[in-house]
């Protein structure tokens, strides 16, 4: 078992969604807690500036001031909240943050290919030896398979709810209806 993809919304929200998504079934998301952790580590080495944030459990909106910071909370795109029975602040996405042409772009590049290399899968092994002392995790091909198949599947997630929005909205304008549609998305992590 490993961390999920929390999705949130109103009900009328969640049933727009659904019709343009059909299956929600499709926006399951689990990976492991030390790959989450590594690739927050991890993509800023590539160049990644939004999606890092994203995974990073200590991300404090409007504190970090680098571009994309700015362009996060330039468009109320994440916020922190103390979740239920929980004493720690963690981050929660808005939807905005999806209307970003640059968190698109970063989406676009994970899913146009392997971004992922044994470098990664080192950071991986380093995090969990720090965790538990002696690692018994496998550095091989099938390892960094399995983490760039995961995060490829997130990307195809979060482009799906991206262009979601694009669909809810052209079609509640023609209707006549507010052109907008607000979800927030997170990983609950344990403490």
């Amino acid at each position: 078992m490993g961390e999920f993809l929390a999705i949130r919304t109103e009900l009328l929200a969640a049933a727009d969604m659904l019709e343009v998504l059909r299956d929600p079934r499709s926006l399951y998301w689990e990976w492991g807690i030390h790959s989450i952790e590594a690739v927050a580590k991890w993509l800023p080495k590539k160049g990644f500036k939004i999606l890092p944030k994203f995974f990073d459990r200590d991300y404090k909106p409007g504190t970090v001031g680098d571009d994309a910071d700015k362009l996060v909370t330039g468009v109320g795109g994440c916020y922190l909240t103390t979740p239920r029975g929980r004493t720690d602040q963690i981050p929660i996405w808005c939807s905005t943050a999806l209307e970003l042409p640059q968190f698109r772009k970063e989406l676009r590049r994970i899913l146009d290919g392997n971004v992922l290399d044994m470098s990664f899968e080192e950071e991986i092994k380093k995090d969990m030896e720090e965790a538990h002392g002696d690692s018994k995790y496998e550095i091989d091909k099938q390892s960094l398979e399995a983490n760039n198949e995961s995060l490829m599947n997130l990307a195809d997630i979060l482009t799906r709810l991206a262009n979601c929005i694009d669909q809810v909205k052209i079609r509640r304008g023609k209707e006549g209806a507010m052109p907008c549609l607000f979800f927030e998305f997170y990983i609950p992590r344990e403490t």
